[in-house]
C-alpha cells in the first residue's frame, strides 16, 4: 500500500511516495521515493517529471 508523506526539510517541504512492506524477517518497513515538492508561496505541489 502506497501513500504520499510530506517532510520538511530546512525551508522546504518534500513530498514522498512511501510504500510499507515486511522484510524477510518479517518486520515492516518502508520505501520511500521523492516525488516533489510544496511551492512556498502557492502551497501547491510540483510534481517531478518523472512521477
Amino acid at each position: 500500500m502506497a501513500c504520499i508523506v510530506k517532510q520538511k526539510v530546512g525551508n522546504n517541504t518534500y513530498l514522498y511516495e512511501s510504500t510499507s512492506y515486511r522484510n524477510s524477517e518479517g518486520k515492516p518497513r518502508n520505501k520511500r521515493c521523492l516525488i516533489g515538492k510544496i511551492n512556498r508561496e502557492t502551497g501547491d505541489p510540483v510534481y517531478k517529471p518523472e512521477y
